[in-house]
């Protein structure tokens, strides 16, 4: 039985997902504050974070960050839950690293089947991972699986683990022509709800932290991406 940690300071809202989720056989963890959160998160035991990121304290996004610079809890799917619904939140939440992203309200039917997709994309990516721990180095550029390190020019960078995926795939197969869809069906096995915008946003952000090397991953118009063949 997996376990999700709901973050959510409306408790009447926490309730309802507590409530419809346990029905549909998870268990279910709430916190109303992030501090809370983070030490039952430290504790074990979770597999999945629904997020809200108007908390009292520290914010949601503070939360998010703290999580994913910790590779003890990186590979833990978090959704963020919110009422914030402007394209700057979304596209802030996503770039953090955020594996998906809803805006209250929502049906609880979707939020399930959400969750679902994510620890399904969980369970392929360690298969995955299992299949091939083969070590990267293209262009000055080493992605190595095992340790889910990437480094440029020498200098380790951060990557969510959405991102870490997407440039996998692109890695593994230079000059290929990837379209956003076949991203997306390439990181979630094909069932995650995710937008052709959320793919052009993790792509912006692993951009950025290449730096230099920002070039590698080219657009081709109207299609999608490819990593340069050198």
């Amino acid at each position: 039985m997996e376990t999700v940690l709901i973050v959510e300071d409306d408790r009447e809202i926490a309730a309802m997902i507590a409530s419809s989720l346990s029905r549909a056989g998870f268990r279910t963890v709430h916190h109303a504050d992030a501090e809370r959160a983070w030490t039952a998160l430290q504790q074990g035991g979770i597999d999945i974070i629904i997020l809200d990121l108007m908390l009292p304290g520290m914010d949601g996004l503070s939360l998010l960050r703290k999580i994913r610079k910790d590779d003890a809890y990186a590979f833990i799917p978090v959704l963020i839950a919110s009422a914030k619904d402007d394209d700057a939140d979304i596209v802030a939440g996503l770039s953090l690293g955020a594996d998906d992203y809803m805006v209250k309200p929502f049906s609880l039917k979707v939020l399930e089947a959400r969750l679902r997709a994510l620890l399904r994309r969980r369970e392929l990516d360690r298969g995955r991972a299992e299949e091939d721990r083969s070590r990267l180095v293209m262009q000055d550029i080493v992605l190595d699986p095992e340790r889910h390190e990437v480094s440029v020019d020498g200098n380790s960078i951060d990557l969510s683990a959405t991102e870490f995926a997407i440039l996998e795939l692109l890695m593994r197969q230079p000059g290929r022509v990837f379209p956003r869809d076949r991203i997306i069906a390439g990181i979630r096995g094909g069932d995650y709800a995710v937008t052709d915008r959320s793919v052009d946003v993790h792509i912006l952000s692993i951009r950025r932290k290449l730096g230099a090397k920002a070039d590698c991953i080219e657009t081709v118009r109207g299609i999608g991406y490819r990593f340069k063949d050198s």
